[in-house]
This record gives structure tokens, C-alpha cells and sequence, in this order.
């Protein structure tokens, strides 16, 4: 145990340590050329103390900087009081989250990664202003209370992305992948950019009207966000989920089963513990289209009289860090798969959207499961795309609008946007409200 739990013990009625260290290495490339090379080694941490029933925060780079714990009593005096307790000792899962030989990459090793990636691409698109990184992450986080809870994990994540933006606008393709382990070159994923980027050599407006619509899984965050919020228990408490009285009840489609799974194999979201050392398992949140769980942190858990769920994370829609308060949020959200190619999927339709992205997302009233954006993909017709997106909005809610999905596809691909990286499959919606020409 640190020491300065061993301090706290005589100081205030609990104490909790949290600790990060992370060493970083990352390489750019803009418009094909070597910009930059950065590696940084960063130390956060944060001390909750709790000292007659309230609760006080401070934060540092190392545990033992002068004047932390004292710091944490004097926000304790004046903070909100609690009905929780720190976590007690616990058994956690085994989880493989690191790779030796990933945390040994050095700067040349991603150099070379990028540079066959640039190689690659340039044989098809010669002219196109590539940008392209790549970047390796080792960290060791602890989480020790004094209530004999000392979780211990150290990890890599390794990885590389690569896009272009079409010629005279503000988007593009980019794709990206990571593992623990160190990166390969995938050329299916090479060979998709290409043939994405194409799609976007002209423009294309559709009807306005509802029309099918197939999100990719990095733009599964339309529907995975406002899900998020309805099955926050801290908007269950507060009474703004629109899901607080429908446990049991379809809210999605039956073609839709949905886990937060932080013990998904290789992914760099997996979690053993959560940020207040709370053990981490699969948890189903909707089964064939029926809630099934919220998600709680120790403090939103208590004042439910709920036991945390282990989704007590350090992350909001627009950030994550040392000093973000703790609150509920998914650790690596996945979306069972189906059994179709998402190829298939297109061929059924006479007109749609191919969905990869959607600009304007924060502002809308997501927590009441209403999304309205610029959409961000391809225009779909007979089957095929005939171009990039244009003067397009869609807007939807998907309480209703998700209740009617076609079919969700066989391959997955991560999440991405505001989520962790969970998984998600490409989903047909029948449905949405497109506004075009």
C-alpha cells in the first residue's frame, strides 16, 4: 500500500489513491511527409478523501507531492456528503492487456509502419494528400483504498490511422485500428479506404423525405450515445432518462443486442477494474431489443441502493482525465453481431444513406434519445454509391426509429467517436428522417 494511504488512515475516515503512468510514443505524417515525433511520460494523480460523512478531492503529479492529502481534507470540509465507501479488497479478473514486444516499439519501428502504409496507398492514389500516424502507449494504473483495495494493472496499446479529405472539402476517409499487441499493416482495411475515398470523388444530394439508412460502426455512436444517457444511473436518479421505468420492456430491436463488455479480448478499453478499483464483468444492457441493466458508480449506486456496477469511470462526452469527476459511463460497449455482409445490405436499397460520421452531435438532445446532424457518408442508390453526401441532414430518435432494424451485418469494426473502443456491427435502420434536396 503507498504511503499516503497509510498517512490518510490517521487523518480521515477513508482515503482513495488514484495513479497513472503512461509513457507515449507517437509519429505524424502530413500530406505524406514525416512532421512529427513526439514521446512524452506523464504521472496523474488524484486523492478522494472522505472526512465526516463529505468527501474532498486533490490532485498532483505524484502521490507523494507535498500537500496532497492535506489538499483533499480542506476539499472535504466543503464538499457534498456521501453514502458511500470506498472499495474494500477484491478478486479481479485475469485480463491480458499488455504485450511485451508492443511496449518495446521505438519511434523507427512506427516510422517503418508508416511509411508501408504510405507506400501502399500511393501505388492507388498517387496524388492524394495522405495523413498518416501511428503511435504506442505503455501504462500502469493503481487504484488503492483504505479499505484494502490495491488494483494493479499495466497495459499497451499500439496502433495506426491513415485518411485524406476529399478534394475542396472540410471531411474525408480516415481509418484507423489498435490492439495491445504491436500493429500489422491490415490491406483489407487499405483496400476499403481506397475504394471509400473514390466513392467521394463527387457529390451527392438525396431526397428529402425518410429513407433507409445504414450506420458503419464508427458511427454507431448516434445510437450508442443516447443509449449511454438513458442507462446512466445518474440520469435515473435525477429522473431525466426517458428508460428509468422500463426495465424489462422492448426499447430497441429485437435484432439488437448491446453488452458493455471491458473484458473484450485485445481491445485498449479493457478493463480489469474501474477508475474506483471496482471489479469489471460483462453486463448485458439490452437483450433482443429489451433493457435489461443500468450502469451505476459507487456514489450514484449507493444513493439507488444499487451495488456499483464497475462503470465508474473518469470520462464525459468531451474528455477524459485525471481531474473529471467520476461518473457512469461504458468501459467497451459492444453490439452483438448478425449474420450478413454489410455489402448485402446495400443491395436492397433503392435509395439511401451509408452513414460513417455526423457533425453538430453534442448539441442535440441526445439524452432523450433525439440525434440531428449533418450527416457525414455516401449516398446510396439501386444498391450502389453514386457519391459523397451533400447539404444532407438526418435526425431521428432511437427509441422509435431503432425499433425497426433490417438487419445488422457479420463484420464489426470499433465504435469510435465519443465511445471507448467497444465494437459494433454495420445496422440497417429502415428508417430515419433524411433532409436533402
Amino acid at each position: 500500500m503507498h504511503p499516503i494511504i497509510e498517512r490518510a488512515n490517521s487523518a480521515v475516515d477513508q482515503a482513495e489513491l488514484y495513479w497513472n503512468r503512461a509513457h507515449s510514443i507517437a509519429v505524424r505524417y502530413e500530406n505524406c511527409r514525416l512532421q512529427q515525433v513526439m514521446e512524452n511520460d506523464v504521472s496523474e494523480t488524484s486523492l478522494r478523501a472522505i472526512k465526516d460523512g463529505k468527501i474532498g478531492s486533490a490532485y498532483a503529479v505524484f502521490p507523494d507531492q507535498e500537500g496532497l492529502l492535506d489538499n483533499a481534507i480542506a476539499g472535504a470540509k466543503y464538499g457534498d456528503p456521501v453514502q458511500f465507501s470506498f472499495t474494500g479488497s477484491a478478486d479481479y479478473p485475469d485480463l491480458v492487456s499488455y504485450d511485451e514486444n508492443a511496449a518495446r516499439l521505438q519511434s523507427s519501428d512506427l516510422i517503418e509502419l508508416c511509411e508501408t502504409i504510405k507506400t501502399k496507398l500511393q501505388r492507388q492514389l498517387p496524388d492524394v494528400a495522405l495523413g498518416i500516424g501511428a503511435n504506442r502507449v505503455k501504462t500502469k494504473l493503481v487504484v488503492q483504498t483504505s479499505n484494502n483495495a490495491n488494483a494493479e494493472a499495466d497495459s499497451t496499446s499500439a496502433g495506426y490511422y491513415f485518411g485524406a479529405p476529399f478534394h475542396g472539402a472540410g471531411i474525408g476517409v480516415f481509418k484507423f485500428e489498435s490492439g495491445i499487441a504491436p500493429p500489422v499493416v491490415n490491406d483489407r482495411l487499405l483496400d476499403e479506404f481506397v475504394e471509400w475515398y473514390n466513392w467521394g470523388a463527387q457529390t451527392s444530394t438525396p431526397s428529402t423525405g425518410r429513407l433507409p439508412v445504414i450506420l458503419t460502426p464508427q458511427a454507431a455512436f448516434l445510437m450508442m450515445m443516447p443509449l449511454l444517457a438513458g442507462v446512466s444511473g445518474d440520469a435515473v436518479w435525477k429522473q431525466t432518462s426517458p428508460l428509468a421505468p422500463r426495465i424489462g420492456e422492448h426499447i430497441l430491436s429485437e435484432k439488437l443486442t448491446i453488452h458493455d463488455n471491458p473484458l473484450l479480448a485485445g481491445s485498449t478499453d479493457a478493463r480489469a477494474f474501474d477508475d474506483e478499483g471496482v471489479p469489471c464483468a460483462k453486463r448485458v444492457i439490452v437483450e433482443n431489443g429489451v433493457l435489461k441493466n443500468f450502469i451505476f458508480d459507487q456514489r450514484i449506486g449507493a444513493v439507488m441502493g444499487r451495488p456499483s456496477s464497475a462503470n465508474g469511470f473518469k470520462r464525459t462526452m468531451f474528455g477524459s482525465g485525471n481531474e473529471t469527476a467520476i461518473n457512469p459511463w461504458f468501459c467497451c460497449p459492444t453490439i452483438e453481431p448478425g449474420d450478413t455482409s454489410w455489402r448485402d445490405l446495400m443491395k436492397g436499397i433503392k435509395e439511401g444513406l451509408l452513414i460513417t460520421g455526423g457533425m453538430g452531435f453534442h448539441s442535440g438532445n441526445y439524452p432523450q434519445g433525439q440525434f440531428a446532424v449533418q450527416a457525414v457518408g455516401f449516398h446510396i442508390i439501386n444498391g450502389s454509391v453514386v457519391g459523397r453526401l451533400d447539404q444532407t441532414m438526418i435526425s431521428g430518435n432511437i427509441y422509435t426509429d431503432c425499433r425497426k432494424i433490417s438487419a445488422v451485418s457479420r463484420e464489426t469494426g470499433p465504435c469510435g467517436g465519443f465511445l471507448p473502443l467497444g465494437e459494433a456491427p454495420y445496422i440497417l435502420i429502415d428508417s430515419l428522417q433524411a433532409a436533402g434536396k
